[in-house]
């Protein structure tokens, strides 16, 4: 708790895909970690079964480098909006099922919140919440904050 009685966060993941939604998450999470001096994570996750289902086997390093370099802008991104704020940035692109690599980033960095859209670009149908966040929310115990 901080000095007002309010939670403070130190860690806090924005897992993003570069979706409108995943930009409001990105803004309240760093007014979060701007309060408390922490750091943002940002975190994009490469979903290269997805790629394998679109790319021949020779296509797959230059899929995966297409990926890896979409990830970097969107990481990036919110790099940018952290340091343009004054708060510390983490820029991390990882590779494997997002909602896997989420949850695993973090119990590995201590995160104290995870703060991610309701749903993404992968989410054609819109439902209320979609199914990345819906599966992290269910396989983590930290409080996830969906925006």
């Amino acid at each position: 708790m901080d000095e007002t009685g309010g939670v403070s966060y130190k860690h806090v993941l924005v897992p993003t895909d570069g979706s409108k939604a995943a930009k409001r998450a990105t803004e309240q999470a760093v007014e979060l970690v701007k309060e408390s001096n922490g750091t943002v994570h940002a975190l994009y996750v490469m979903d290269m079964g997805d790629a394998s289902f679109v790319a021949i086997p020779s296509d797959i390093k230059e899929t995966r480098q297409r990926l890896e370099k979409k990830g970097r802008a969107f990481v990036n991104e919110i790099e940018e909006q952290a340091e343009e704020s004054g708060v510390n940035c983490v820029a991390v692109v990882k590779s494997g099922i997002p909602e896997n690599e989420i949850v695993e980033y973090v119990h590995e960095n201590d995160v104290d919140l995870v703060v991610m859209g309701r749903r993404g670009r992968s989410d054609p149908d819109k439902p209320l919440i979609g199914s990345t966040t819906k599966r992290v929310l269910g396989q983590t115990d930290i409080p996830v904050r969906v925006v």
